[in-house]
Parts: structure tokens; C-alpha cells; sequence
């Protein structure tokens, strides 16, 4: 038997917790309240037998608990109104409102009878696992194979700078050319030291690896040892007199390797492009994932109409296109089919344009057998059949012969010299029914059958 719970306000952060708990392996079934009762339009004791074991019931106790559960989830996840969702185990933010189906239920709506279908598609589901969620993108950082390729094309234009700079600085091969050439007209006895002052470099090549940069320091205090004498006291001069030269020791110099310093510089070269290229890429995936975080808001809002849109239309093909739910008036089919025709012809078609009276007519028993199929819409075939019969089949509807092949051919006509053709029903649907019938040479019609778009061929 299905386990129930009520869901309250204080809850509604549990239930959002279980729709998308990865442990979860049976539908979740959630059953919503109306605005004017305040409870389900359904039985939900009845609901709750129906159900295979292991389904899971969460009604929603009030209003509130389900106006919350719809700010928590998006549209595929949302339940109101009185009606019940299904949703599947696996459950992502990114699925298709598809998957998690959602039951609308109306006042004038059978319980029962709705109980009984919820009951059945949970049966036909059981066992379902996740889907691969092909529709949208899951909300991670994440880059599509083009968008992958745009950031390596810039980080290699990142790594190029990165080399200009280094031929810039150079690797010391023309430095130590232009050196030894210049070592070479000097001579030798050139001093190995740079003057303190601004100057021509040294020449002269440095012992060791490469060539040295010269880098002047100042020279350390001199510190007199215990067998130095202390020097003698200096007088001061008289006014006047022109100062004496103070000898100076020669400043020390530091060297460094240049393949030391290009060393160095390669380091902070590197590191500071690695930096901007990971914030670079850090900027570009954050922005994608803004946008993908975007698109699946939209596609989710567009789940949503959709699903709307193909409740109603359900709706409304059934009811026909007067709005009017369908009256039984005869127990024969037969009967029962001519009075919804003289009924759709006298309420759609004005007094003034009716004229003569519609083309006489025969239906064949496959044709009333194949009428009751799901995927034909009996409102709207029953209007497509009083156009035909009005003569206005072409001008309203798409009509063309009905050939004795799939590609080509030519139109069937039968051994009484009936022509075949074919009415769509409906367009661009799956399986979109089309209506099969006959212009008799009398100029009766004969209605042959009403399908799948590939019944017959």
C-alpha cells in the first residue's frame, strides 16, 4: 500500500528535500488543494488503494503550503490548483515538464475515474529510473565543445604575448654576441668592473656561465683589527684654504647571472599570465553559467505554457469547437455520429449560409470502429466532416488525392469509380490524424476511416 503524508508549510522544505533525494526509487505523488475548498478534488483515501505499494502521497494541507512549493521549485515541479503530480525518482531542476506529468482536474471531472488513470500511469512508470536530462544543461560550470575551443584560441593568444616578452628580454645569445664583439676591438686589459656612474657596460666577458650584469653596492664600514693603528686625527683646515682630496676605496659590485635574471623574469612572466588567464576563464565561466542558469529559467517557463496549452487543447478537441462537452443522445454509434453532425452544422454555420442542405453521405463500420481511437479528436474530426460535406474541404482544411503510393503515383479510384482522398485532421502533432474518405460519382460521400497519419499507405 502507498504511504501518505500532509504537507504543511513548515514541511514544504522536506518535500523539496524528497523530490530531488537521489536515494528515492518510487514515484512521489503530490496532491494540491483548491483555492475555494481548501482540498483536493480527488478522493485521496481512494487514491492511496489504488496506487501500487511503495508510491509515496504528499498532500499539500493548505493554500500556503502549495503557493511555497511552487516559489522552491520550477514549473515542472509545481502543483496547484487540485491538480496531482507524478514525479519520477531521479528528478532534476533541468528535466522536461514531460517526464513529471501533471494531472489538471476540474470540477465536473470524474474522481474515480481519475483516481483509476493517476493509479495506472504510476503502474507504468514504476521501475523508471533518471533521465539522461538531454533537454537542458545541468547549472555547473560547464563548456560545450565550440565554446571550449574559443577559450583555448585565447589562452594561445595569452601564451604568444607570453613569448614576445621573452624574445623581448632575450635569451643573452645577441647580447653575448654584441659583447664579445666589442671585447674584441677593446683588447685585453679592459677593466671587469662598471664605473658607479652612468657609462658603457664592460666589454669584457665575465668568468663563468653566460655573461654577468655588474651591479653596484655601496662599500661596508671598514672596521679597524687590533693590529691596525687608529689613523691620525685630522685638523681642521683654516678659512680659505682649498680642501684636500679624501681618498675613497673603489665600490663593491655585485653580479648576476643574465641567464639568472631571465630566469627570474620568465618566473614572474608566467606567473602573472597564468593569473590572468585563470581570471579570464573564471569571468567566461561564470558568465556562461549565468546564461545557462538563464536558459533553463526560460525553458522552464516554456515546459510550463506548453503544458498548459496541450491540456486545454486536449480539452477542447474533445469538447468540440463550440465548447460544448458531448451529449449522448443515441445508443447507436451510427445515429449518435449523424446528430453530432447535423448539431456542429447547424450551430457553426450561420442560417444565412447554410443554403442547400449537406451531401448525403455513408458510414462504413471501419470507419465508426477507428473513430474511437485516442489519437483522433472527436470534436474536431466531426467538424472537419461537415466541411466536407459542405464542399468547403479545400478551402478550410489541408485535402489532397490519396495516391496508391507512398511517394507519387496516382489517385485510388474504385471499381464503382469512387476517387480517393485524404483531410488532415490535425497538423505537426505526433501521428497527426488524417481523415480517409470517397467522392462517390453519385456525389455522395463515403467516410473510410480516420488515424495515424500512416494507416492505410
Amino acid at each position: 500500500m502507498a504511504t501518505t503524508w500532509q504537507v504543511s508549510s513548515s514541511e514544504v522544505g522536506h518535500l523539496v528535500t524528497r523530490i530531488f533525494d537521489a536515494t528515492r526509487t518510487e514515484p512521489l505523488v503530490v496532491v494540491s488543494p483548491t483555492s475555494q475548498t481548501q482540498r483536493p478534488r480527488i478522493d485521496v483515501a481512494r487514491l492511496v488503494e489504488l496506487l501500487p505499494a511503495g508510491a509515496e502521497v504528499a498532500v499539500l494541507a493548505t493554500m500556503e503550503a502549495s503557493n511555497l512549493l511552487s516559489d522552491a521549485v520550477d514549473p515542472q515541479f509545481q502543483c496547484y490548483g487540485g491538480s496531482v503530480r507524478v514525479i519520477l525518482p531521479g528528478a532534476s531542476r533541468t528535466d522536461n515538464w514531460r517526464r513529471h506529468r501533471r494531472f489538471t482536474i476540474y470540477p465536473e471531472d470524474d474522481a474515480d475515474q481519475l483516481c483509476a488513470l493517476i493509479a495506472g500511469h504510476v503502474a507504468d512508470i514504476q521501475g523508471i529510473g533518471p533521465a539522461s536530462h538531454s533537454v537542458g544543461r545541468q547549472a555547473t560550470v560547464f563548456l560545450d565543445p565550440s565554446q571550449a575551443a574559443q577559450l583555448l584560441a585565447y589562452r594561445r593568444q595569452l601564451m604568444s604575448g607570453r613569448d614576445a616578452l621573452d624574445g623581448a628580454g632575450g635569451d643573452g645569445q645577441g647580447l653575448d654576441a654584441a659583447r664579445t664583439a666589442a671585447a674584441d676591438s677593446a683588447g685585453p686589459g679592459v677593466a671587469d668592473r662598471e664605473p658607479v656612474g652612468p657609462g658603457p657596460i664592460s666589454p669584457a666577458p665575465k668568468p663563468g656561465p653566460g655573461l654577468r650584469r655588474v651591479v653596484t653596492a655601496p662599500p661596508p664600514a671598514a672596521r679597524p683589527t687590533p693590529t691596525e693603528q687608529a689613523p691620525p686625527a685630522q685638523h681642521p683646515q683654516p678659512v680659505g684654504a682649498p680642501a684636500e682630496p679624501v681618498p675613497t676605496d673603489p665600490p663593491h659590485t655585485i653580479t648576476l647571472d643574465v641567464e639568472t635574471l631571465q630566469e627570474l623574469l620568465d618566473k614572474s612572466v608566467e606567473s602573472v599570465v597564468d593569473k590572468v588567464i585563470a581570471s579570464v576563464e573564471d569571468g567566461l565561466l561564470t558568465l556562461l553559467n549565468q546564461e545557462f542558469q538563464a536558459q533553463d529559467r526560460e525553458r522552464s517557463r516554456a515546459d510550463m505554457l506548453e503544458e498548459q496549452n496541450a491540456d486545454l487543447q486536449q480539452r477542447l478537441d474533445a469538447a468540440g469547437p463550440h465548447g460544448s462537452a458531448l451529449v449522448e443522445v443515441w445508443a447507436d454509434p451510427e445515429r449518435q455520429l449523424r446528430w453530432e453532425i447535423e448539431q456542429e452544422w447547424l450551430q457553426g454555420t450561420p442560417e444565412a449560409e447554410r443554403g442547400s442542405a449537406l451531401m448525403t453521405y455513408t458510414l462504413t463500420r471501419r470507419f465508426l470502429d477507428s473513430l474511437g481511437a485516442d489519437i483522433v479528436p472527436r470534436g474536431k474530426t466531426v467538424r472537419v466532416m461537415v466541411d466536407i460535406l459542405a464542399g468547403q474541404a479545400w478551402d478550410r482544411h489541408v485535402t489532397h488525392p490519396f495516391n496508391d503510393a507512398a511517394r507519387g503515383g496516382k489517385q485510388r479510384v474504385r471499381q464503382d469509380g469512387a476517387l480517393a482522398w485524404r483531410t488532415y485532421v490535425k497538423a505537426e502533432s505526433p501521428g497527426a490524424p488524417r481523415l480517409t474518405w470517397w467522392m462517390c460519382a453519385d456525389g455522395s460521400v463515403e467516410f473510410e476511416h480516420v488515424g495515424h497519419h500512416d494507416e492505410l499507405i
